[in-house]
């Protein structure tokens, strides 16, 4: 009379060990892709953070001017702050005797993540003194 085995062979337990491996390998992959997600969404809520800081400072430091500036933040950072006279679609009539003017505030944030560039851009409108109407500020 034969007796009856018990346990697994080892054929089983090889097969049962590449699953694991495989699951554990895919399980891997995803965690480790949601971190990197993760810190891609640290930066870009730190970009956004720094373009509205930069934006409610400015002209409140220094006067805005039509041109360009640009600086760096915490060495990641870089940014460049566009300031033009706005082009609307409509013409206001008798802008040139206003006591002001609107500009297009363009602020661009950017920086590198592994090696893809990455931005984040702002706009928005002030209203600066109109040159053209005499008064330097108001």
């Amino acid at each position: 009379m034969k007796t009856k085995q018990r346990g697994f062979s080892l054929l089983e337990i090889l097969v049962a060990f590449a699953i694991l491996a495989l699951a554990l390998g895919v399980l891997l992959r995803i965690f480790g892709g949601a971190g990197r997600i993760s810190g891609l969404a640290d930066k870009y809520a730190r970009a956004v953070v720094i373009s509205e800081s930069l934006l409610a400072a400015a002209d409140l430091e220094t006067p805005l001017q039509p041109g360009e500036t640009s600086g760096e933040i915490d060495a990641i950072f870089r940014w460049t702050m566009r300031v033009t006279p706005y082009q609307g679609e409509e013409q206001i009539p008798f802008a040139e005797n206003l006591p002001v003017a609107p500009y297009q505030v363009d602020l661009i944030i950017e920086w590198e993540e592994g090696d893809e560039p990455r931005f984040f851009e702002l706009t928005t409108l002030r209203l600066l003194p109109n040159k053209a109407a005499g008064i330097s500020s108001f």
